[in-house]
């Protein structure tokens, strides 16, 4: 084979490889919302250690809103590239600014700008942003481990039932943080070495969850 055709074919394999791996293209949202009593005028929302904030996502361009008034929301839109650290940063009307480092958008549908108090969801008796549950074993050996973790996080944690056993027909309160976090992955372990996995729960919308 010539060098110049032998170089040809690795330049295609090369290709072909660097295709393989690039993320998927298209779009996904979280959703800002300013529970301030300030206009929100700029909006950075940049992957996590960036070192540049980029483009205000309010310049009132493409559709975009030019400013976000408070009790309003606003669909963030970001890459499915598997990228779910961002840092974000708004800027006040008046000025001020305020920025969060490391937000797991993964695992949240919506990031709070300001502080108010969480109304209780009627459907499930608890606070709307609280991810606590219940896990009911419905199976007939008992559960042996439980891993709760925020979507994406890459790895599932400790058992949450360290050494011991949640008995058939029993139920267990998991008292998981309120951080802004509700999506979360689940994985429960039978005796019988039996599992189950559910990806993507929003455990705030979750009262009692019962296995298998």
């Amino acid at each position: 084979m010539k060098p110049h055709t032998l170089a040809v074919l690795l330049a295609l394999l090369l290709a072909g490889s660097a295709a393989a791996q690039r993320p998927a293209t298209g779009q996904t949202t979280f959703t800002l919302v300013n529970r301030t009593t300030t206009v929100i005028r700029e909006l950075f929302a940049t992957p996590a250690g960036l070192g540049n904030w980029g483009q205000n996502r309010l310049d009132g361009r493409n559709g975009n809103p030019a400013s976000l008034a408070p009790g309003a929301s606003y669909a963030v839109r970001r890459r499915a590239d598997n990228t779910c650290n961002f840092d974000l940063r708004v800027v006040f009307a008046d000025g001020k600014a305020e920025e969060r480092k490391g937000v797991n958008v993964c695992a949240t549908e919506e990031v709070t700008i300001g502080t108010a108090a969480a109304a209780v969801d009627t459907a499930t008796g608890k606070p709307a942003d609280d991810p606590s549950f219940r896990l009911f074993n419905r199976a007939a050996v008992p559960v042996t481990e439980v891993y709760a973790t925020p979507a994406g996080f890459g790895n599932w944690g400790k058992n949450r039932l360290d050494l011991e056993q949640l008995a058939p027909d029993k139920t267990r309160l998991f008292a998981l943080p309120r951080d802004g976090n509700c999506i979360y992955d689940l994985r429960v372990v039978f005796a019988d070495k039996r599992s189950k996995e559910q990806k993507r729960v929003n455990l705030c919308r979750v009262a009692e969850l019962p296995v298998p």
